[in-house]
C-alpha cells in the first residue's frame, strides 16, 4: 500500500511540474503569479492583457483543432491545450467503454499512459462511481478528499483535491467520453461555464474526426457483446453439416485387362511405350529366349534318339522274343521324348507375349522391365479402355468415417485444384492394408458423375478426394480429432 501511495504521489507530481514549466514556457501564467504581477504593476491593464491573451489562445486552440488527424493527436490538445481558457493543474481524458466502465486515454504533460499504475487504476474507478445514473451527462464537481474520507490514501496523497468531470457528447445527446480537470482551490462557476464550451467544441469536432457511427460501436457493453458471441458460438456448434475427409485419390481404369508374366525368365524387349494404345494381338514384349532355343533343340534330338530306337526294338520284335519286351519300353520312351519337345516348343513360343485385348497399356517405363527377371504370374502391365475410369482412394485409418454406397466425393486433381470433379462412392475395402507409403488405409472405390464420364480425367491423374459420410453437428465436425486424440491419450 506504501508503494501505490508513492507511485500514485509521484505520478501526480511529475505531471504538476509537468503542467507548470508548460505554463511558464507558453507565457500563461496562473492566476496567482498574474495578480502578483499587476499588483506591483507589471504589464499593461489586467482586463485587457488576459482577455486578449486567451482570445488568441482559443482562436489558436481552435484552428490546432480542426487540423487533427487522428483521435490521439485530438486527445493530446484536449488535455493539454485547454488551460488557456480553464485555470487547472492537471488534465485527463477518459473515453466510455460500454454502459459504466471510464478508461484513461490522455493525461497532460504526458507522453505515454501506464495502464498498471495505482493512479490511473484510482481515477477510472473514482470515475465509475461519480459518473453513476444521472451524473453521466452533467457537469460535476467535487472534492476528493472530503468525499473519499481519510481511509482513502490514494485521495490523500493526491495533491489537487478538488475535481471537476465535464461530459463530451455526440449531437443527439451520447455522452461518449468526459474531461476530468483538478487543481488546488475550488472550482468556481466562470470556470466550470468555459469548460463546458470548450468541450462542446471538442465534442464537435471528435464526431466530425472518427463519425459518431464509430463512437458509438465503443459504447455497446462488452459483457453483453460476450454473451452474444458466446450463445452464437453455442447455436453455431448445433449446425447440422456432412462428415467429411479429404485422402489421396488417383484415377484407376475399370476391369482393367492385366498382362502377366507366361512364364519364368528374364524380359528382353519392351515393344510398346507407357500409355500408348494397342491392338489386340499386338506385341508387347519379348523373353530372352536363349535357353528355351537351346532346349528345344536338345528336346528334339531326344525325340529322335527314342524314335530310332523304337523302329530298332520294332524290326527285331518279328524274330527275336526278347526285342518284343523291349519294344513296349521304348514306345513309352518316345513319347515321353515327344511330350517334352512339344513343352520345350511351347514355351519358346511364350516367349512373344501378345495383347489379348485393345486399349491402352499401362505401366511404369521400359527400363524398369528391361532385362528383369520376372516369375510366372507375375503382373507386367494392364490394358486399359480410356473412357471406363474410376476414383481409388487410400483412406487413412486415423480419417478413416462411416461411409455409405452413394455417398458424394469431390476429387480435387493436382493439374486442376480450383474445379471440383463430382463422383460416388460405389465400395470400400473391409480391411485396411499398407497403401504405397506404408500408411494403413482403406481402399475405396467412387465411379465418376454422368457428366464427368462422358469426358472422364486422364488415367494416372493423381489429387486430394473429399469424402462426405453422415450428417453431424459443427462442434463435432470441429472437435472429432481433438476428442479421438484425448482419448487415445488418456483412455477415456
Amino acid at each position: 500500500m506504501k508503494q501505490q501511495r508513492a507511485d500514485s504521489f509521484q505520478t501526480a507530481q511529475a505531471a504538476a511540474k509537468a503542467a507548470s514549466a508548460s505554463q511558464r514556457s507558453t507565457g500563461q501564467l496562473p492566476v496567482v503569479e498574474a495578480e502578483k504581477k499587476r499588483n506591483h504593476g507589471v504589464g499593461p491593464g489586467p482586463s485587457r492583457v488576459r482577455e486578449s491573451d486567451i482570445a488568441n489562445a482559443l482562436l489558436n486552440l481552435e484552428r490546432e483543432i480542426r487540423k487533427a488527424e487522428s483521435e490521439a493527436e485530438l486527445g493530446y490538445l484536449m488535455v493539454n491545450g485547454s488551460r488557456v481558457a480553464v485555470q487547472y493543474r492537471q488534465a485527463l481524458l477518459l473515453m466510455r467503454s460500454g454502459r459504466s466502465k471510464h478508461r484513461v486515454v490522455a493525461v497532460s504533460s504526458l507522453s505515454a499512459i501506464d495502464r498498471n499504475s495505482t493512479f490511473i487504476r484510482w481515477i477510472e474507478r473514482m470515475a465509475a462511481q461519480k459518473l453513476a445514473g444521472e451524473n453521466l451527462s452533467k457537469v460535476i464537481s467535487f472534492d476528493v478528499r472530503s468525499d473519499s474520507g481519510a481511509d482513502d490514501l490514494d485521495a490523500s496523497s493526491y495533491p489537487f483535491g478538488h475535481m471537476t468531470l465535464v461530459p463530451l457528447h455526440l449531437r443527439d445527446g451520447t455522452v461518449f467520453a468526459h474531461l476530468m480537470l483538478t487543481r488546488e482551490k475550488e472550482w468556481d462557476e466562470r470556470s466550470l461555464v468555459a469548460a463546458a464550451r470548450l468541450c462542446e467544441t471538442f465534442s464537435h469536432a471528435w464526431e466530425s474526426l472518427t463519425g459518431p457511427a464509430k463512437v458509438k460501436r465503443k459504447l455497446r457493453s462488452r459483457s453483453m457483446l460476450w454473451l452474444l458471441v458466446l450463445f452464437g458460438l453455442t447455436a453455431a456448434g448445433f449446425y447440422p453439416l456432412p462428415l467429411s475427409a479429404l485422402a489421396p485419390a488417383e484415377v484407376t481404369p475399370t476391369d482393367a485387362f492385366v498382362v502377366a508374366a507366361p512364364i519364368d525368365g528374364a524380359i528382353d524387349e519392351i515393344a510398346v511405350d507407357p500409355n500408348s494404345p494397342v491392338e489386340e494381338g499386338q506385341l508387347l514384349f519379348t523373353y530372352n529366349d536363349t535357353d528355351l532355343r537351346n532346349r528345344v533343340q536338345l528336346a528334339g534330338q531326344g525325340v529322335s534318339v527314342a524314335e530310332a530306337r523304337y523302329q530298332q526294338n520294332l524290326r527285331t520284335s518279328f524274330s527275336d522274343p526278347s526285342a518284343k519286351r523291349e519294344l513296349s519300353i521304348a514306345q513309352s520312351e518316345l513319347q515321353l521324348k515327344a511330350g517334352e519337345y512339344d513343352y520345350a516348343q511351347e514355351l519358346l513360343k511364350n516367349t512373344q507375349v501378345t495383347a489379348g485385348a485393345s486399349g491402352l497399356v499401362i505401366f511404369a517405363d521400359k527400363d524398369t522391365w528391361t532385362g528383369r527377371p520376372v516369375t510366372i504370374g507375375e503382373r507386367i502391365m494392364r490394358i486399359a479402355d480410356p473412357s471406363k475410369v474410376e476414383v481409388t482412394i487410400n483412406l487413412a485409418v486415423a480419417d478413416a468415417i462411416v461411409l455409405q454406397e452413394g455417398a458424394s466425393v469431390e476429387l480435387y486433381l493436382d493439374s486442376n485444384p480450383l474445379q471440383p470433379v463430382e463422383a460416388k462412392l460405389t465400395s470400400a475395402s473391409f480391411h485396411a492394408q499398407p497403401d504405397g507409403l506404408g500408411v494403413l488405409s482403406y481402399r475405396v472405390r467412387a465411379e465418376f458423375a454422368p457428366q464427368v464420364a462422358q469426358n472422364p480425367p486422364r488415367i494416372g491423374l493423381r489429387g486430394t478426394a473429399k469424402v462426405y459420410g453422415e450428417e453431424v453437428t459443427l462442434g463435432y465436425y470441429l472437435m472429432r480429432k481433438p476428442l479421438s486424440a484425448i482419448r487415445q491419450w488418456t483412455g477415456y
